[in-house]
């Protein structure tokens, strides 16, 4: 009887014996049913059992990865590879431990070995990837997304990976195509539309992006910063309203954020709706009171407001929270601008350039200040500056082209100004500088193309039609001229620009009663507007009633004293008048203002022309056609003059180009000079 108790008491204690084996066997099953915890108790005796086995650390640091003890994970891992050096999954996930420990350079190494062991193994390339973008190494790590690749065709992450990783070199274009392969293979990728916007944003283009943050925001509506990001690529794309309406969305879901009180601000300021722009940015400052930023922007707010002693104020107040925030310099650089204290204004924009070598406009505004200095190689240089940090810039582009226009560089400037409208094609504004640039140097052909171009992006902009009108009058094509003003001044009745344009017109059609009508009509529209008693002064040129020109000159000049086109017709009445002494100042002036111009040459070629003085007409014309060589007038008077002087053969050949460049009067001549 007692022998039958012993065996019956230790038959139960030999059931329930287990080796280390079946503990290490019991904790991957827990494991994989993701009971980690149960999983590591059990690789724990089997490790108290057995400490040398490799694979119970190693399966015991896995199910530490699995809570997040990624320090309790590494130490068994090191633990495996003391005892099995050659345990390749241990350098592997010891690599991915040390990763999300942020040991990316442990990482590294250990993926090294691992790769060492396992050269065909795609994974580890793929994630030593990872590893090298995580320690700014993007190109190594582009080269590894390309091996693991080859090696894991279709894998979509690796393919999402290496785009962001093109982003971070700027390759963005490059990276857009990977991100719309990794979107093709997995569409509900958030973070891939995500990320592939940001891109788009980087290249400009903000309607692409916008459509890739509406993608997020059915995928992912709570992703950080979505609503931040789709108003900020709203806003870049001229869409101010947009903006704003999704930083209402940005501000509901985090009320306290003061940055987005700046950025609907900026929106705001943008929209002209200032009082809505200073009462946002004014916010955002009460939810942070040390936000440099807002202060900054709110003095460009009242700038806008022409408030500029409180707008340096602002700025002041910028600086003094962050004296390293070079925008507020810049902020109080504009302002100082406007108040005439140039000196004041370098020096601030000089501490921006220092302190933000890549402030493109710290460039652009110092170079506005050096062209009202008269300094048009060092605005032109400044503006150059500016456009190799930002070769798309449309202010800077817009800027140099009408300097260089002034300085006499005519093919450079039309140059700087088909960039623009390519850099930011929705510009209303650059397509009507562009186009009146293309008429003031005699091509109109071109002038016309850019004005149908213009229509297109905006058929509603009456200057594009006013403008048109203008470029088919020299064309004569008059009856089309006449329509495009007809219709400009249907769109906007109360516009000063689209009376006169249409009464320079009817000037070409020689219908000068109604012409003097429309010109006194954008007068009465617009008393400030001196381009407006400028028409009426050259009309009266064209009627030869010079006296009249005379005063109207004046009456430009009071309103705008460094109206160059005023001081060179004025010189052209005055050759007439007989007053050369009044005409030489007023030349001199004008080329004091604008040193190089093909415009004021041509006047003054003109004038003398009147005056007979045919060598010194002569010497103009050969400047201008120097400076420009497509300048079909320039051609024609010159040809006009060596004709008349007995030079026909050289003088035909000159009118000959004149035809050649579309000047249609030059036809009249040639039949003229030249039979």
């Amino acid at each position: 009887m007692k022998i039958l108790l012993i065996i019956l008491f230790l038959l139960p204690v030999y059931c329930m014996a287990q080796t280390a084996t079946d503990y290490m066997t019991s904790g991957n099953t827990k494991a994989n049913m993701k009971d980690y915890k149960e999983a590591i108790a059990d690789f724990n005796r089997s490790i108290q059992m057995n400490p040398g086995v490799a694979r119970a650390y190693l399966y015991r640091a896995n199910a530490k990865t699995n809570i997040g003890d990624y320090t309790g994970a590494v130490a068994d891992f090191t633990k495996a590879l003391v005892l099995d050096p050659r345990l390749l999954d241990a350098w592997h996930y010891r690599a991915n431990a040390k990763s999300n420990l942020k040991d990316y350079a442990g990482s590294l190494a250990d993926f090294d070995k691992a790769i060492a062991l396992n050269p065909q193994k795609g994974e580890l390339y793929k994630y030593r990837a990872v590893a090298k973008a995580n320690l700014n190494d993007n190109k190594g790590a582009i080269v590894d997304f390309n091996i693991a690749e080859k090696l894991l065709p279709g894998d979509a992450d690796l393919i999402y990976y290496r785009a962001n990783s093109k982003g971070n070199l700027g390759e963005y274009k490059a990276a857009i195509a990977d991100f719309d392969a990794a979107i093709k293979a997995e569409p509900s990728n958030s973070e891939a539309w995500f990320y592939r916007g940001n891109a788009k944003v980087n290249i400009r283009d903000y309607q692409g992006a916008i459509a890739d943050y509406r993608r997020v925001v059915s995928l992912n509506p709570q992703m950080p910063e979505l609503y931040h990001y789709l108003a900020s690529a709203a806003s870049n794309a001229d869409d101010d309203k947009g903006a704003i309406e999704f930083f209402d969305k940005a501000i509901e879901q985090s009320p306290k954020k003061a940055e987005l009180y700046m950025g609907r601000g900026i929106s705001k300021n943008n929209m002209n709706d200032r009082d809505g722009a200073i009462e946002d940015l004014s916010k955002a400052i009460s939810l942070n009171p040390k936000y440099d930023e807002a202060y900054q922007n709110r003095a460009d707010v009242k700038i806008n407001m022409k408030n500029f002693t409180a707008a340096i104020a602002d700025a002041d107040t910028t600086i003094s929270i962050n004296p390293k925030n070079a925008y507020g310099y810049m902020s109080r650089a504009k302002a100082k601008i406007e108040l005439n204290d140039t000196i004041g204004s370098l020096a601030d924009f000089a501490t921006t350039i220092k302190m933000e070598p890549k402030a493109t406009y710290a460039y652009v505004g110092s170079g506005d200040i050096k062209a009202a200095q008269h300094d048009y190689p060092a605005a032109i240089a400044l503006y150059s500056r500016s456009l190799t940090l930002d070769a798309r810039n449309p202010y800077a582009l817009l800027h140099r082209a009408r300097i260089k226009m002034k300085n006499g560089d005519v093919e450079g400037s039309l140059a700087d100004y088909k960039a623009a409208i390519e850099s930011t094609p929705q510009n209303n504004d650059l397509y009507v500088d562009y186009g009146k640039a293309l008429i003031a140097s005699g091509r109109y052909t071109q002038a016309l193309k850019v004005f149908n171009d213009a229509i297109v992006v905006n058929p509603k902009n009456v200057n594009f039609y006013s403008y048109r009108g203008v470029a088919k009058s020299k064309l004569d094509d008059l009856a089309g001229a006449m329509a495009d003003h007809d219709l400009a001044i249907k769109l906007a009745p109360s516009s000063s620009e689209a009376f006169i344009n249409r009464g320079n017109s009817l000037v070409a059609l020689k219908k000068y009663d109604e012409a003097l009508v429309n010109i006194n009509k954008g007068i009465s529209l617009n008393e400030t507007n001196d381009e407006a008693y400028l028409a009426r002064a050259d009309f009266k040129l064209v009627k030869q009633e010079y006296l009249g020109a005379v005063y109207d000159y004046i009456n430009v000049l009071l309103l705008n004293q460094n109206n160059v086109k005023a001081y060179t017709g004025r010189a052209v009445a005055e050759s007439f008048t007989g007053d050369t002494l009044a005409m030489k100042k007023d030349f001199a002036t004008a080329l004091k203002l604008e040193p190089k111009s093909a415009t004021i040459l041509m006047a003054r070629a003109t004038a003398h022309m009147n005056l007979k003085n045919w060598a010194t007409a002569l010497t103009d014309l050969n400047a201008i056609i120097l400076m420009d060589p497509k300048n079909a007038t320039a051609y024609l008077n010159r040809g006009i003059i060596k004709a008349q002087r007995g030079e026909k053969i050289a003088g035909c050949a000159d009118i000959n180009k004149a035809v050649t460049l579309g000047l249609k009067e030059a036809g009249d001549k040639l039949a003229l000079y030249c039979k």
